[in-house]
């Protein structure tokens, strides 16, 4: 296998991307036992400042959920893979997305859930996921009982096939839409992009950064798979920028 490529530091033209679970903090049972570095905010907030505010949490999870885990005055958020976005002025964006059939299929998921004991629904603001890190066997009897689910819907909504877990979300949306979007406009545009993500949601916001002249950088594949690993480079990004390097 073909060594990755090597990291880029930071520089003050970086506009920088970044995923929330397996990227920033580690994978938990469950989505709501996860557990953040005491520090990562701070680390944030001074990266942040070092990029004239061009940072942005990329993430799959509702919005309420990355205010709560990353308490920060004017983040900018692309939640929910990027239907709803938080832009650095507190201007809330809601792109027309929504599930054709959400109350009958969470209605349905419910019924069949028993069937996977340790699997549970995670209900979204718009998306909808079964986790089922608790009993991996079933994998793939979920993801057909998912794919059968939506398929009335005839293209409006799609799975997603994440770590343990499968997603269904309105079509269009994605982490690679929520990049180009924020890249319109200040304080994105113009710099050079970096995405750093550790999913398969996640690869199409690294291919949108490439795509304009920048990196994706994947936990497993830059970072030995070790969340506290892009912590601890991230730390070091922030000590360089404010060294006055990478200017």
């Amino acid at each position: 296998m073909a060594e990755p490529p090597p990291i880029q530091s930071l520089t003050r033209r970086t506009a920088l991307f970044l995923d929330l679970d397996g990227t920033l903090i580690d994978i938990a049972p469950r989505h709501d036992e996860v557990w953040v570095a005491p520090d990562l905010p701070a680390v944030l907030a001074r990266l942040r400042t070092a990029l004239d505010g061009a940072l942005a949490i990329v993430s799959g999870r509702p919005l309420h959920d990355v205010v709560r885990l990353i308490p920060l005055d004017r983040l900018c958020i692309a939640a929910e893979h990027g239907a709803r976005v938080r832009l650095p002025d507190g201007t809330l964006e809601e792109h027309a997305a929504h599930l054709p059939d959400r109350a009958g299929w969470i209605a349905a998921i419910n019924e069949a859930l028993p069937r996977w004991p340790g699997a549970f629904l995670e209900e979204k603001t718009i998306g909808l996921v079964i986790h089922y890190r608790q009993t991996p066997q079933s994998g793939a009897e979920i993801g057909d009982f998912m794919r059968r689910l939506i398929a009335p819907a005839g293209g409006a909504a799609e799975l997603l096939t994440a770590l343990m877990a499968f997603e269904i979300r309105p079509a269009g949306v994605g982490k690679g839409h929520a990049v180009r979007r924020l890249m319109q406009g200040a304080p994105f545009a113009g710099r050079v992009p970096v995405f750093i993500g550790d999913d398969v949601t996640d690869e199409e916001g690294m291919e949108a950064a490439v795509a304009y002249g920048g990196q994706g950088l994947h936990v497993a594949r830059n970072f030995g798979g070790e969340p506290a690993e892009v912590r601890t480079w991230l730390a070091a990004m922030a000590d360089r920028l404010e060294s006055g390097a990478g200017a």
